[in-house]
């Protein structure tokens, strides 16, 4: 897990540190609050948190680099959205809720659709 120091203010000790995982959770909500965002996609990396017994930010990666953030999402889109509006909308959000809630500088973040969610057909829409 990365951890980046945070700088310390004149004449203080000690400091404050963000891991990743925070920076994840944070982009996690953002994502799910996005509107066609039916909820987010396994990548590969999701199976290693799984296997950590990491469950909260699935579908989400951090790469933490000196003060700046590179985050990638894996979302699955609610069928008759506009992919390109919803993945501007994660990419917005996320920048967003993540800068200010941490004060790091999200350098980019890559918004990747795994899926199309279609819903279930209900008895009243039934062809």
């Amino acid at each position: 897990m990365s951890e980046i120091p945070r700088p310390e203010a004149p004449g203080e000790s000690g400091g404050v540190q963000i891991s990743d995982a925070v920076v994840a959770k944070i982009a996690y909500k953002a994502l799910l609050d996005v509107e066609g965002v039916h909820g987010l996609g396994a990548s590969s990396l999701g199976v290693f948190s799984g296997l950590r017994g990491d469950r909260g930010a699935q579908g989400v990666s951090v790469d933490l680099r000196d003060d700046r953030v590179d985050i990638d999402a894996h979302v699955v889109v609610e069928y008759g959205a506009s992919i390109p509006e919803v993945g501007e909308a994660c990419r917005a959000a996320v920048k967003r809720q993540v800068e200010a809630a941490t004060g790091m500088t999200v350098r980019a973040v890559n918004v990747v659709v795994t899926d199309i969610f279609f819903p279930e057909p209900t008895p009243d829409n039934a062809g």
